[in-house]
C-alpha cells in the first residue's frame, strides 16, 4: 500500500536514522568538549586561589598575569574544540545528505495513490531524476548563512573567554569561595557546548532537510511540492504544532527555527493528477487535530498558562501563535509569539 499515512510512516523512519546520526554527533561533542573543561577548572582555581592567598580585590585579580592566561588558555582551547566540532558537523551533514538522497526516492514512493508505482509512472514517461552527489557539496561544512561552519564557531572562543573572565571576577567580587566560583564558571563555559550542540544539531537537520527539497525540486513531474511534517509530542513548539501540514513549493526553504525537528512529507501526483476518478486516500490527522486532542495539562504545558487561557476562551487560535523573522544566522524561521507579542 501507499499513499499520505505510508508517507508519513516512511518519513519517520528515515528520521530515526537521522536522530542516530545527531546522537552519535552529539555523544562526539560532548567527549571532545571534556578536556576544555578541565582545563578551564585547573586555569579559574589557579586564579581564585593566587587572590585569595594574597587578599586581593576584584581589580587587582583583574590585572593578574594568571588572569590573561586564563583567557590566553580558554581562547586556544576552544579554537581547538571548534577545529574538531566543525570535523564533526561536516561529518553529520554529509551522512545527512547522504541519507536525504535515499530517503527522497523511498518517501516519494510510498506517497504514491494506491496502486500507483515508480515503474508504472516510469512506463509512462515519468522518470525521477537522481541529482549526482555534486549537487550536494554546499551543504557539507557550510551555514544556513552562507558562512563555513568554522566561521560561526570562531566566535565561541573570544566570547567565553571574556565571559569566564567576569565570572571569576565577580565570585571574588561577591566573596564565593573557589568552589561556588568554579561551579558558576562551568556553567558559563558549558555554554560553549551547549552553543557547538545546538549548531551541530541545527545545520545537520537543515543539511537533511534542504538536500531533500533539493531533489524534490528535481522532480516537478512527480513531486508538486512538500507538507510541514512536525514531530507530535509535548516538547514541540507551537508553531510547529499550528504549521503542521503546511504546503510549501519545492523552491522554498523550509521555515524552521534552531533545534527543529521538523521534516518534510513530498506531496505526490495523485489520481486525479493521472486522469484517474478515484476517490483520494485520507491524509492523516495534523498537528491542529492531534493539539485539540491532547489533555487540558498537556495543552497548558506546551501554551504557557496565560496563552493556554486564552485559547481556551477563544481569543487565541493556533494560527495566532505563529510569528516569522529573519535570523542573520538561521535565515527566515516561524516562532512562538510572547504572550505579551498577543496582548496577553
Amino acid at each position: 500500500m501507499s499513499g499520505p499515512a505510508e508517507a508519513q510512516e516512511a518519513v519517520e523512519v528515515f528520521r530515526q536514522r537521522l536522530k542516530a546520526v545527531e546522537v552519535a554527533e552529539m555523544n562526539l561533542l560532548v567527549d571532545s568538549y571534556r578536556p576544555v573543561q578541565e582545563n578551564v577548572d585547573k586555569s579559574v582555581a589557579r586564579v581564585t586561589s593566587l587572590a585569595q592567598k594574597r587578599k586581593l580585590k576584584p581589580w587587582e585579580v583583574m590585572r593578574l598575569t594568571a588572569m590573561t592566561n586564563l583567557k590566553t588558555a580558554v581562547v586556544g582551547d576552544i579554537a581547538l574544540y571548534a577545529s574538531i566540532v566543525q570535523t564533526h558537523i561536516a561529518q553529520g551533514q554529509a551522512a545527512a545528505v547522504a541519507l536525504a538522497q535515499q530517503s527522497a526516492v523511498t518517501v516519494t514512493a510510498a506517497g504514491l495513490p494506491p496502486g500507483i508505482t515508480p515503474d508504472m509512472l516510469s512506463r509512462l514517461g515519468i522518470q525521477w531524476n537522481a541529482l549526482p552527489r555534486e549537487a550536494f557539496a554546499n551543504f557539507v561544512g557550510i551555514a544556513a548563512d552562507g558562512r563555513p561552519v568554522g566561521a560561526m564557531l570562531a566566535e565561541l572562543g573570544p566570547q567565553s573567554a571574556e565571559a569566564i573572565k567576569q565570572t571569576v571576577g565577580r565570585g571574588i567580587a561577591t566573596g564565593l569561595s573557589p568552589r561556588e566560583t568554579a561551579r558558576a564558571v562551568e556553567k558559563v563555559s558549558g555554554m560553549n557546548l551547549s552553543r557547538a550542540m545546538s549548531i551541530a544539531r541545527t545545520e545537520t537537520n537543515r543539511s537533511y532537510r534542504e538536500a531533500s527539497r533539493l531533489q524534490y525540486a528535481a522532480n516537478p513531474n512527480v513531486v508538486k511540492g512538500y507538507r510541514r511534517l512536525a514531530t507530535k509530542d509535548e516538547s514541540t513548539c507551537m508553531a510547529c504544532i499550528a504549521l503542521d501540514n503546511t504546503v510549501y513549493e519545492t523552491n522554498e526553504p523550509l521555515d524552521s527555527h534552531p533545534n527543529c525537528r521538523c521534516t518534510m512529507v513530498p506531496d505526490t501526483l495523485t489520481y486525479q493528477d493521472l486522469g484517474l476518478d478515484i476517490p483520494e486516500p485520507p491524509r492523516p490527522e495534523n498537528g491542529q487535530e492531534w493539539f485539540a486532542k491532547q489533555s487540558g495539562e498537556t495543552q497548558k504545558n506546551m501554551m504557557g498558562t496565560k496563552t493556554f487561557a486564552a485559547y481556551q476562551d477563544g481569543r487565541v487560535g493556533l494560527n495566532d501563535l505563529v510569528t516569522t523573522t529573519t535570523d542573520r544566522v538561521w535565515g527566515k524561521s516561524s516562532t512562538v509569539k510572547s504572550a505579551k507579542a498577543l496582548g496577553l
